[in-house]
């Protein structure tokens, strides 16, 4: 059977709810206090829906690889849902927003408006210092294209960005179509290798 990749979106925290830019992962991040109260209680529906069929996968119960972003919320959001043994992987981090990092977007709004529109709509578009859509979308489809056919089952941790720029990389659609993506908190997201390149698979319970 072919590789399939599960992506995962990390639970929401107060930064997430509040509209509020992440910052970059630092090393020593405390995972577990990425996570609030309603993270958790978010976690445990979760697990009780999904734990046990991506954990199970679809290889006659062949070991998964798991995987994270760097961030502590996605590194939580793993453990937390019972995926202990993540490996951490900068193909996965969010996108970098450079000097938007721990800005609410509601600042934003007011302090750079033509900015902010330009961010939502043009996947070229780079926050001072920080990375564009395609840039996240070009180191997802290389890591994407690089895990071998023989590769185990993948369940990785990750962000919005990541698994629209890997939807839109299996689908071969402009990066445009971005917008059109809606990748809400704890959201899975399938793709599997086929001989055409990835396809990406409706999850459903």
């Amino acid at each position: 059977m072919p590789t399939t990749v599960w992506l995962v979106s990390h639970a929401a925290n107060a930064a997430l709810r509040s509209g509020t830019f992440p910052r970059a992962p630092v090393a020593g991040d405390d995972a577990e206090e990425a996570l609030d109260t309603r993270a958790l209680e978010a976690l445990a529906a979760w697990c009780e829906r999904w734990h046990a069929r991506l954990e199970r996968g679809e290889r006659n119960g062949e070991a998964l690889r798991v995987l994270t972003s760097p961030a502590a919320i996605a590194r939580a959001s793993a453990r937390a849902a019972g995926f202990t043994a993540a490996t951490p992987g900068d193909a996965l981090a969010d996108t970098a927003f450079g000097a938007w990092q721990g800005k609410r977007i509601a600042d934003l709004a007011h302090e750079a408006p033509e900015a902010l529109v330009a961010w939502t709509r043009d996947p070229a578009f780079r926050p001072p210092g920080g990375e564009s859509f395609d840039d996240v979308r070009a180191r997802v489809s290389a890591w994407l294209d690089a895990i071998p056919d023989s590769e185990p089952d993948v369940v990785a941790f990750t962000h919005a960005s990541v698994m629209r720029a890997a939807i839109l990389h299996a689908l071969g659609a402009p990066s445009s179509g971005f917008r059109s993506i809606e990748i809400a908190p704890l959201s899975v997201t399938a793709l599997r290798r086929t001989q055409h390149g990835w396809a990406w698979l409706a999850a459903v319970d």
